[in-house]
């Protein structure tokens, strides 16, 4: 199917995803499922990743937008794509960027999905300052859990150096939603703020007021990670807490 010179819209959607569905493969469907817990495995195709890119990248080069006004949602698939071409879509301004950003975030009901509509929004790059004051607000502030995590995982990717960190971790620090996915974000966030702000972070550790669970498996990541000195993981270790 030339995704690049067929434009996807709602007269044409339906042949799209039977064609979307004429590359499932059925080992990776029972693989892929038993890793995203949240989604019902009814819902997955089990078209392989590295299949999925290169269709978003087909239809980035198309008329993404278009593909982005039909697109379903009925399958894990269609979710991913949408995912994957909201981030290889060019903004026109920040204005855009916050609008396609924002029109996701529903979306979001794995982890999955999250990290990797995280990882392509290449855009924040242009925009940290403006976008970081609206995760806070529109992300990190609400009692949505995927929302939540979908904040932390974007101040993990773009915001750990010395102009952010501070806050970076204090909002961190804050959140207390009981939600495993929400818990392990925060994890990874310390856990990688010790990798790249070491002395900041390690200050933080201090007086953190993270649950012990998340606290711990921060320290667990750290000690895991190649980035992290010997000696620094024999400290974490003695200031685990029991």
């Amino acid at each position: 199917m030339d995704l690049k010179n067929n434009i996807i819209t709602a007269e044409n959607y339906a042949g799209f995803l039977e064609y979307l569905k004429s590359l499932r493969d059925e080992k990776y469907r029972e693989f892929h499922s038993s890793l995203v817990p949240n989604e019902e495995k009814d819902s997955f195709l089990g078209v392989r990743m590295p299949k999925l890119r290169e269709l978003g990248r087909e239809l980035s080069k198309g008329d993404p937008r278009s593909f982005l006004s039909v697109c379903g949602s009925v399958y894990y698939e269609e979710k991913m794509l949408r995912a994957i071409v909201t981030g290889l879509i060019k903004p026109k301004d920040y204005a855009e960027f916050l609008s396609l950003a924002d029109d996701y975030i529903p979306y979001i009901s794995n982890w999955a999905l999250c990290d990797c509509f995280v990882s392509g929004l290449k855009y924040v790059k242009k925009c940290r300052a403006p976008f970081f004051e609206h995760i806070k607000i529109a992300y990190l502030s609400g009692g949505d859990p995927w929302a939540v995590r979908a904040g932390l995982v974007l101040m993990l990717n773009y915001y750990l150096d010395d102009g952010y960190i501070g806050e970076v971790l204090s909002l961190t620090d804050a959140i207390s939603l009981d939600h495993y996915y929400v818990k392990m974000a925060q994890a990874w966030l310390i856990a990688t703020a010790v990798a790249k702000c070491e002395a900041r972070t390690l200050e933080y550790m201090k007086s953190s007021a993270l649950p012990k669970d998340v606290y711990n498996k921060a320290i667990q990541k750290s000690i895991e990670s190649y980035r992290v000195s010997d000696e620094t993981k024999a400290y974490l270790r003695s200031i685990k807490k029991h």
